[in-house]
């Protein structure tokens, strides 16, 4: 063991380095690892002090005989480890600690630990007792409530710091909505009954907003249970252009954004998204569109398709918008694989609708069980039998949808962007299964937003990860949870030992990190 100084040269400027270092053997070649990082060498002062800081080590770390030692149990590291390590080296922690103070260090742990273990905020002290996190932290249920409290405050300068940290590509905008039940009834303004992406009928909800950009989120937002689609959109945008400064943007949404009134906000910008399959004159062009001299695109037929102008204005419809609905392109898409899955749902529909029929023959009870697919069937005073029309329809739109959009690109270029909003939807499978959003055991409106906002943070971490590895958050995680640190206490002396993984190591190299020599000596 030795005390090493090294240089580096950064820019113009040439920094020195203090260390902790060993040499081993390795394959009979000789190695040299770093034990303790001490810091910046700026004056013989420096010096003097880390040669002491390195004496105190040694001594520490003086043999001792196997009787002295008493192995704890392990602890899990490489993911705190890696996870700690994007968020410095992005900024994002830096923006934490101007906003947040002293609360930064308790919001990062509990930003990684949604991707470690999601469970309840407050069980955190817990969990602090199962990883080894080397950064101070001083976990209390008072401050847990007072982070929550300290980055909802500073939520909208937080967003566009780290957007600005980030830099990401912001060409085209992903927007999508879910929503996130709550089980039991809650008393305030944000949680009410409204419709239901969960399908979880007759539980009141929130409404969460997300925005995407270089396959990263960039900002959310948490609305009441009761906020319909094309309300969220006017804001969204405004929010974008004004707080963002993002003027120029090509704004991609899910089909949700395809009714007329959604459709005439989006006008005033570039976009392209989906046009309800059910709203007329689409549903009509969906299932009359021949698809024999299309344009094949990986698995999909793409033809471009006209609509006539006065099948899409309203009585009242304006000039203006006449001239903004006339720069609208359309494009019908068919996918052989999913209309064969969608003609299989139907089919599997039908058969449950046919034996509620056979079973239940109060009309009134017979709706309440069929929930949605009460469309699909035909009620009147001799009964209920199976709205055939109705089939028939769903049956020619199967695997079918309707591109919308108002920019110049070739048709396979807007395909291709509109399959990428399947990202976004992706990301809120994994805040809802992997970070597991619910179950939300806030009550106060405001820490509800900022439970979902640790959420979203989370999100961009395993986001960014995927991005650098290109696989997922969960084979990440588990490769990573494979390092860990054994602590082993030496009469009054504590030291820290990390195990070796491959695993981790492949995966902390992609992501441009040292794997971490750990032989941290404390005094208990």
């Amino acid at each position: 063991m030795f005390l090493r100084f090294t240089k580096v040269r950064r820019g113009s400027a040439i920094l020195e380095y203090a260390s902790i270092a060993e040499r081993t053997m390795v394959d009979n070649k000789q190695k040299t690892t770093t034990v303790k990082y001490l810091g910046p060498v700026k004056s013989n002062e420096d010096r003097e002090r880390y040669q002491r800081t390195f004496e105190e080590y040694r001594d520490a770390m003086k043999k001792f005989s196997i009787g002295d030692l008493k192995v704890m149990p392990t602890l899990s590291f490489g993911l705190f480890y890696a996870s700690r390590s994007i968020m410095e080296k992005n900024g994002i922690l830096k923006v934490l600690e101007r906003h947040t103070g002293s609360y930064a260090e308790i919001l990062s742990f509990m930003i990684i630990s949604r991707l470690f273990d999601p469970s309840s905020d407050l069980e955190l002290t817990d969990l602090a007792q199962k990883v080894f996190y080397p950064w101070q932290l001083h976990l209390s249920e008072d401050n847990v409530y007072r982070s929550l409290d300290s980055i909802i405050e500073e939520k909208d300068q937080i967003e566009v710091e780290i957007f600005k940290a980030l830099k990401p590509d912001t060409s085209t905008i992903h927007y999508d909505l879910t929503s996130s039940y709550f089980e039991g009834k809650e008393d305030n303004d944000l949680v009410l009954f409204g419709y239901s992406r969960d399908k979880k009928r007759g539980k009141e909800q929130i409404v969460i907003g997300l925005v995407m950009a270089d396959g990263i989120p960039i900002h959310h937002e948490v609305w009441p249970g009761n906020t319909i689609d094309p309300k969220t959109l006017e804001s969204t945008i405004s929010t974008l252009k004004d707080r963002f400064g993002i003027m120029n943007v090509t704004f991609i949404g899910d089909r949700a954004f395809g009714r007329s009134k959604s459709l005439d906000l989006l006008d005033h910008n570039l976009y392209i998204t989906a046009a309800y399959r059910w709203d007329q004159p689409y549903r009509n062009i969906l299932m009359d569109t021949d698809f024999t001299d299309s344009i094949i695109m990986d698995k999909l037929l793409i033809k471009r398709v006209e609509i006539n102008t006065d099948e899409i204005m309203n009585d009242d419809s304006t000039e203006d918008q006449r001239k903004l609905i006339e720069k609208r392109k359309y494009i019908a898409v068919y996918n052989k694989e999913r209309e064969q899955l969608d003609l299989n749902d139907i089919e599997d529909r039908i058969n449950v609708i046919k034996k509620k029929i056979s079973e239940i023959h109060d009309q009134s009870d017979l709706k309440k069980s069929l929930g949605k697919m009460k469309s699909l069937v035909h009620f009147s005073e001799y009964g209920a039998i199976l709205n055939e029309k109705r089939i028939n329809i769903l049956k020619k739109i199967a695997g079918r949808f309707l591109i919308v959009t108002n920019t110049d690109l070739p048709e396979s270029e807007v395909v291709s962007a509109y399959k990428e909003q399947w990202e976004i939807e992706r990301s809120f499978r994994t805040i809802k299964s992997f970070i597991e959003i619910r179950p939300v055991y806030h009550r106060k409106s405001e820490r509800i937003r900022a439970h979902v906002f640790i959420c979203v943070l989370s999100l961009l971490l395993s986001r960014i990860m995927e991005k650098r590895t290109g696989i997922t958050i969960e084979s990440i995680q588990k490769s990573l949870n494979t390092l860990d640190v054994v602590p082993v206490n030496v009469d009054t002396r504590k030291i820290y030992i990390s195990s070796e993984s491959q695993e981790a190591y492949q995966i902390l190299k992609t992501l441009g990190m040292t794997y971490p020599r750990i032989r941290e000596c404390a005094h208990t």
